[in-house]
């Protein structure tokens, strides 16, 4: 009996379809060993060795897993090929004790490793006849990572208890995640608006024949971001462009090609179903694992644009049966893989099979699934189809008026040839020009001054988070969703009504104590540069215990020092409460869960209440009773709701304004750039 052993039940049962009848597959349920809870596990005086235990939960299928393999002729580990996965099948040899199973003379004639980036028959079968021997260099490179992260974890959030308050946690990666978000929140508040003015001219021929053209340059100078900001000025321009003379001055005509994007990695499968699906980075993970472990996508952890002639060949081939031969390409296409620590024996997130169209198997996935196979099966498939063509059209027009020549640009584009965008939708906003002749006389029917204000960066969402983390180089692609879930669950940060993340109270306090006291562990460059070397170790070019003892002495002295020199700070504040119990002063306290009132009386008194919710002084618009108060789920997502709850049901992600919709009555609220009706089926909306 050949005993293969993978992480997941999912896996499991998977892999055991394609395998005969002298196979048997379990599952180890993820990691069988862990650093001990409660304890810091590390010995930092002896070359910071670990010491691993078998938790609790993992013990009876650890114990029925050495059963089987005693019984067994050959141990196949097949763990997914990445630094985690290998760790896993290292765990796996110490923890059931393989080797001394092999020495023992039992019936283990061998142990094996395999690996394989997608969950079908063939891929299995290969990767039978071709195992290997488990990969020491990216075990130490997941070892020093989860080190790392433990000496942090467990030296820092003691000092974070004792300098502002118990239950709360500070991490290596995390909290440079935690201060991206206070920076951009930071700019945000800083942010000083600045009015603006852009200026479009509706122009037409002889024969009536108009379009729109945008004032571009001043006298051969190219009015400069964000737009012309004197608004006197604007005013003089426009007076003389009343009383110009206009001409066309250029008419350029072409071809435009857009080619498709890259197949998926997982930074950008994250970003893009965010953009396309909402889901979150943490949900997508998860509804990709799924498809993996059923043998629908290749492995969902990858940072390779990196795909198999064969698989290039067959789609080529399935394309040009489906579709027609203009669609398919006669050579296939590739893209270069931009990152350095890139592994091209890794592939990108593809379909396990190009063959089996989304709409096939939609009866045998869940709604989620079905989305996010559909995304990932036309993104992959528009790779390897032709570029979209543009008929592209470009006038430029001139004003002479007085001293000043002003320059007018208008664009416009038409789809020529849809090539990928028939499988793959893009926003492509077509727009026709007039059929002109530059030797035309054209005059300005209207002149229209636009006043715009700049606006402050956007906050981090989902999709712009995780570009933001791959961009500095921290984390890696397997890390970006349990990063974000981890602030998120530590009540460091919180999304608002626009699902962007806004940092909580106490996640900026712990953002401030740790940059003011410990600039190293939140500094961009210092985590980036201690990724590359995680990625040196993974290729042998550099010694684990030297990189953690690098990193940890001069943290542990200045965590030493600041324990002296910090002061506590005192996160209460008072309030004209009286406890009911004993007499004593009420006061806010801030939990791990957010704000609370306590008496101050504790421990000798446990009095606490919740506190009131926040008031956005507007009446609910609904019962015009009550007030309109924001609220949270059980999850901690932020929505408006009225505050004679559960007398009146109004509740809203988005902040209503207090009126109502003059077409429907339904309740208006804002949105980023205007205000629009509740309503699903009614389309009022105003600026």
């Amino acid at each position: 009996m050949n005993l293969v052993i993978v992480e997941s039940p999912t896996k499991a049962k998977t892999i055991s379809r394609f395998l005969g009848k002298n196979f048997q597959v379990e599952s180890s349920y993820g990691h069988v060993r862990d650093l001990p809870k409660g304890d810091l596990g590390i010995d930092t005086e002896k070359n910071f060795e670990p010491r691993y235990v078998i938790p609790k939960k993992s013990q009876k299928n650890v114990n029925i897993l050495k059963k089987l393999a005693k019984e067994s002729d050959k141990i196949i580990l097949a763990t997914d090929e990445d630094r985690e996965g290998e760790a896993i099948a290292w765990h796996l040899v110490q923890a059931l004790g393989l080797n001394n199973l092999k020495s023992q003379k039992s019936k283990v004639k061998s142990i094996e490793r395999i690996v394989f980036h997608e969950i079908t028959k063939k891929a299995i079968e290969k990767a039978l006849k071709n195992p290997r021997a488990i990969n020491e260099d990216l075990v130490n490179a997941q070892q020093a990572r989860r080190i790392l992260d433990r000496l942090v974890g467990y030296k820092l959030s003691p000092f974070l208890w004792k300098k502002l308050m118990r239950g709360l946690s500070a991490g290596r990666v995390q909290s440079v995640a935690l201060r991206l978000i206070l920076d951009r929140e930071n700019e945000i508040r800083n942010f000083i608006v600045q009015d603006y003015w852009t200026i479009t001219a509706l122009l037409q021929n002889k024969k009536k024949k108009e379009w729109e053209s945008i004032l571009v340059k001043i006298n051969e100078t190219a009015i400069p971001k964000p737009g012309l900001t004197n608004e006197k000025e604007v005013q003089k321009i426009i007076k003389e462009l009343e009383s110009s003379s206009w001409k066309i001055e250029s008419i350029e005509k072409k071809e435009k090609e857009q080619q498709p994007r890259p197949p998926f990695i997982t930074s950008t499968l994250q970003q893009t179903a965010w953009q396309r699906l909402r889901f979150s980075a943490k949900k997508t993970m998860v509804v990709a694992q799924q498809l993996y472990e059923t043998g629908f996508i290749t492995y969902m952890r990858t940072d390779s644009f990196n795909v198999s002639e064969e698989v290039l060949k067959s789609t080529a081939e399935f394309l040009k049966n489906n579709f027609g031969q203009k669609y398919a390409l006669t050579q296939p296409r590739r893209f270069k893989t931009k990152s350095k620590g890139a592994q091209e024996a890794h592939e990108a997130i593809r379909p396990a099979d190009s063959e089996i169209l989304p709409e096939s198997i939609k009866n045998d996935l869940s709604p989620d699934q079905y989305k996010l196979y559909n995304l990932i099966w036309k993104r992959f498939m528009a790779t390897q189809m032709p570029n979209a063509i543009f008929n592209s059209t470009t006038i430029d027009t001139a004003a002479a008026g007085g001293k000043n020549k002003y320059s007018f640009q208008g664009r416009g584009a038409i789809l020529k040839f849809d090539g990928f965008l028939k499988i793959y939708e893009m926003n492509i906003e077509e727009k026709i020009l007039p059929d002109l002749d530059k030797e035309d006389t054209i005059t300005a029917k209207e002149i229209k001054p636009e006043k715009h204000q700049t606006q402050p960066p956007a906050r981090y969402n989902d999709a712009s988070l995780v570009k933001a983390l791959e961009k500095h180089g921290i984390g890696r692609p397997s890390t970006y969703a349990q990063i974000i879930s981890t602030i998120q669950t530590r009540n460091y940060i919180e999304k608002d009504s626009a699902k962007r993340f806004l940092p909580t109270e106490i996640g900026e306090k712990v953002n401030k104590m740790l940059v003011e006291n410990f600039p190293q562990i939140v500094d961009i460059n210092f985590t980036a540069n201690i990724e590359n070397d995680l990625d040196k170790i993974a290729v042998g070019e550099n010694e684990y215990a030297r990189v953690i003892k690098n990193f940890y002495g001069p943290f542990e002295k200045n965590l030493e020092e600041k324990y002296q020199s910090v002061e506590k700070e005192d996160l209460t504040e008072e309030t004209n409460e009286i406890c009911d119990k004993c007499g004593k002063p009420m006061v806010i306290k801030h939990g791990r869960f957010g704000k609370f009132i306590a008496c101050s009386g504790f421990p000798e008194c446990r009095n606490t209440k919740q506190l009131p919710a926040k008031q956005l002084g507007i009446k609910c618009p609904l019962c015009k009773e009550g007030n309109v108060i924001e609220r949270k789920t059980k999850r901690g997502r932020m929505f408006f709701g009225c505050s004679v709850w559960p007398k009146c049901e109004f509740a809203s992600w988005q902040k209503p304004t207090g009126e109502l919709c003059p077409e429907c009555q339904s309740p208006l609220i804002e949105l980023k750039n205007g205000i629009k009706c509740s309503s699903k089926s009614c389309r009022f909306t105003k600026d």
